[in-house]
């Protein structure tokens, strides 16, 4: 039987969030960075769904980090801390279920998130659309992202072997719901 996590959505702040990333604050610089390929800006729409308070899969990267800039709509960013053991692989990774976390990201506001850190991004409001600082190699075009029910992530690009997504649920049998 899976089990179920429950994590408070809150607010973002800059020290909450410091396990996972930075928040852009007013006279402060943060450097996107890509091992390989290139840092590329797009603007995304994640729909809502209904069943969106529940999730039970991460995307994971380690050649770069990135950076969610809600420009209209509310995003939810889940994360976890980057797995200690890089090298065992999607099935064996490091997941601290203890320290997953939900952020309310608000128009305006941007999350950086460390290379590495386990994340899913969401609404549970109207759609958001949001500026996404990502990795991009020479001829990717944008992303196709649309977030179905449990959180899961459905149409990405087929060629972006740097990008993992990992079903917890299959893999550890466990189930996120987020509390308001």
């Amino acid at each position: 039987m899976e089990q179920t996590l429950k994590v408070k959505i809150q607010p973002l702040n800059a020290e909450a969030f410091k396990p996972y990333g930075q928040v852009l604050q007013p006279k402060q610089l943060i450097y996107p960075e890509s091992e390989e390929g290139r840092v590329a800006m797009e603007m995304l729409t994640v729909k809502y769904r209904s069943s969106a308070k529940k999730m039970d899969q991460f995307a994971i990267h380690f050649s770069y980090n990135q950076t969610f800039i809600p420009v209209q709509g509310s995003l939810v960013l889940v994360v976890a801390p980057p797995p200690s053991n890089r090298d065992a692989g999607p099935a064996r990774y490091d997941l601290d279920y203890e320290k997953v976390a939900a952020f309310l990201v608000d128009p305006g506001q941007a999350a950086f998130i460390f290379k590495g850190t386990w994340h899913n991004a969401l609404t549970l409001g109207s759609n958001c659309t949001f500026i996404n600082v990502t990795r991009k190699n020479p001829g990717e075009g944008t992303s196709q992202v649309e977030v179905l029910a449990e959180g899961r992530v459905d149409r990405v690009p087929a060629s972006r072997p740097y990008v993992e997504f990992v079903d917890v649920k299959k893999r550890d049998n466990r189930l996120i719901e987020l509390e308001l």
